[in-house]
């Protein structure tokens, strides 16, 4: 009996300290599966063990890349690049911050070092597809059209219609023209990620930008954004796109 006691009631054994290798690896999987807290608790303790580290400081851009601080997202994949100027993942990182300011030559300039080095890079080739969608025409007062004319939920704080070549076909108010460009760069980073993955183009999204979220419907020809209060619940707000899209669509071919 003593013997079954001292088995059951022994001391534990000290738990081995993780190495940063597998403080990474945990840190990854925490940040796929959507635990970005999680992930930047690991992160932080790896860094603390390795500073220098490259994987470590790539995960750390990627989570700031994610909560949308891009400064420090952009000063992480700066500082990987200062140790290794041909790291693919840095190189990547900053291609995308850069379309997403609408510098797309920088954008290009990254792409095409990391593509020089690893012409099989999938990410890389993707995004500079993305990079290829024509910009947007002038943000311009557009004629009023039919389209102009369709009726808004009474929430809504703008809407924008745009073309297959990324031009304004309506907006309401006129100044929601000028986020044209915007929108037509987020569904192209979409589009490029969607199709690095194998999972097809991007048919319908919600965006949450300060106190609104963006409602989004596209297709080859036409991608529609509406703004509405960021408390909307998801279902109605995709409601009130569907109906919007509905009566775009049909206008547009009537035009057509």
């Amino acid at each position: 009996m003593t013997a079954i006691l001292k088995r059951l009631w022994a001391p534990a054994r000290p738990t081995r300290a993780q190495t940063p290798v597998e403080l990474f690896a945990q840190a990854d999987r925490r940040r796929r599966e959507g635990r970005a807290v999680e992930a930047g608790r690991l992160v932080a303790a790896g860094l603390a063990l390795d500073p220098n580290n490259l994987t470590g400081h790539l995960l750390a851009a990627y989570l700031h890349l994610a909560a949308r601080t891009i400064e420090p997202a952009r000063g992480e994949f700066t500082w990987i690049l200062g140790r290794n100027p041909t790291h693919p993942r840095a190189l990547l990182g900053l291609a995308r911050i850069a379309l997403e300011e609408g510098d797309v030559e920088t954008c290009r300039e990254s792409l095409g070092r990391a593509l020089r080095l690893y012409p099989d890079f999938p990410e890389a080739q993707a995004l500079l597809g993305a990079t290829a969608v024509r910009r947007v025409r002038s943000a311009a007062t557009p004629p009023t059209t039919p389209l102009e004319r369709l009726r808004l939920p009474s929430l809504a704080h703008e809407f924008v219609l745009l073309g297959a070549d990324g031009g304004v076909l309506a907006a309401r108010p006129e100044t929601a023209a000028e986020h044209g460009e915007r929108l037509a760069r987020a569904m192209s980073l979409a589009a490029a990620a969607l199709k690095s993955a194998r999972l097809g183009a991007p048919r319908r999204a919600v965006m949450e930008v300060g106190d609104e979220s963006y409602f989004v419907r596209a297709d080859p020809a036409l991608t529609l954004a509406l703004a509405l209060p960021r408390t909307t619940q998801i279902t109605q707000g995709l409601l009130e796109v569907n109906r919007l899209w509905a009566a775009a669509g049909q206008e547009v071919r009537r035009v057509s």
